[in-house]
């Protein structure tokens, strides 16, 4: 599996927002600066298949309607199977609607939305599982021949994401900061790592206030196998 970092970053940082993408073809969140991000590779955005988006924050979709419209201008005719929490639908309708005053079917492509399910593609299959954030939110689990990929979005993982989690060959996880009981931190994605015995660990939406280096160092002793990529970085296995 591919795994190219668009963005790391929280909302408000120097960084893109987090936004990864999964063998070139499934996006996982798309916030204000993941076309850009997009752009500057010169991807071919009909490559993409599946969108998720992990929960309703800016940071997280305010970027699909400007997705939607590059891939109109670029004439894509193949369907996009978006997925979310509950009520996605409608977050997604109001936003194409102040944005730019358009609805679902004005794309020359059809948009599926999907409500949180576990599914199956062609070659991947998908598990959810919520975290404890501010709104609600999923993470979200992706399995190919036998290689598993878990991306938590936002929050704090219940008991149920540890055990969705498992084995996981690379864990991406929000580290936002210290002392919030709706954001993960640092050491607490470490934490989270050693108990769902995963690989590896990936850590983004960090917050611009952090002391990164000190923090990373710190958790290291709780599980060893960390990294802090940079935005449009890739990892493969």
């Amino acid at each position: 599996m591919k795994v190219l970092f668009l963005g790391t970053g929280e909302a408000f940082g120097e960084r893109a927002n987090t936004s990864i993408l999964v063998d070139n073809r499934l996006l996982l969140d798309c916030g204000l600066t993941t076309l850009q991000q997009l752009m500057k590779l010169k991807f071919d955005l009909h490559r993409i298949s599946v969108v998720y988006i992990s929960h309703f924050h800016a940071d997280h979709y305010f970027g699909l309607p400007s997705l939607f419209y590059a891939c109109k201008e670029e004439s894509r005719k193949n369907d996009l199977d978006i997925y979310t929490p509950k009520g996605g639908e409608d977050y997604i309708k109001n936003l194409l609607r102040l944005a730019y005053r358009k609805t679902l079917g004005d794309f020359g492509f059809k948009i599926n939305i999907h409500e949180i399910e576990d599914g199956v593609t062609d070659e991947y299959e998908f598990s959810f599982s919520p975290m404890r954030h501010s709104i609600p939110c999923m993470a979200i689990s992706i399995e190919k021949d036998g290689k598993k990929v878990t991306y938590t979005g936002d929050g704090i993982p219940t008991k149920k994401t540890v055990e969705m989690v498992r084995n996981s060959k690379l864990l991406i996880s929000e580290a936002y900061m210290e002392g919030f009981d709706t954001h993960s931190s640092i050491l607490e994605a470490a934490r989270f790592a050693r108990e769902s015995d995963v690989e590896r660990l990936a850590l983004v939406h960090i917050s611009r206030k952090e002391d990164i280096e000190e923090r990373v160092k710190e958790a290291r002793k709780i599980f060893p196998s960390i990294i802090v990529p940079e935005d449009l970085s890739v990892i493969t296995f």
